[in-house]
Parts: structure tokens; C-alpha cells; sequence
């Protein structure tokens, strides 16, 4: 079920009868240098909150298995 919404900022809201599906308010009230600008800030937002170094990657070569194989006793 979509959430109904009155545009508080409409003069003639109380005169309205209807509300408008909040999808079609958010369309009609957001442009797209705004959505942009949103991106843009969470984009930064994420890079500021992800660390710079990249986690140590696991040797899963062949021939660090033999070694630890052989260094378990040969098991």
C-alpha cells in the first residue's frame, strides 16, 4: 500500500479533496542536480567511512599448502 502525502507547502492543500501517492510527490519535488548532489555526498560519506588499506589477501597457493601440509607432520 503506498503512503499518501499533502504537499505542506500548497496553498490550496486544504481545499484539496485527494492526496497524492507519496512516489509522485518525491518525483515531482526532486530534480536531478538534487538527486546528483545526494550522490555525491554518500558517495564521499562512503569513502570516508570504508578504510583506505585494502585487507590482506590469504596465500592459498599450492605451494603454501605443501608447507603446511609438511609442517603438520605430513598429514
Amino acid at each position: 500500500m503506498e503512503q499518501l502525502h499533502t504537499d505542506p507547502t500548497d496553498p490550496e492543500r486544504d481545499s484539496q479533496s485527494e492526496e497524492e501517492p507519496l512516489s509522485d510527490y518525491v518525483k515531482r519535488m526532486e530534480t536531478e542536480e538534487n538527486l546528483r548532489r545526494l550522490a555525491d555526498r554518500l558517495e564521499q560519506e562512503w569513502k570516508k567511512a570504508t578504510p583506505a588499506a585494502k585487507p590482506e589477501v590469504p596465500d592459498l597457493s599450492f605451494e603454501k599448502f605443501e608447507e603446511k601440509r609438511k609442517g603438520d607432520g605430513g598429514q
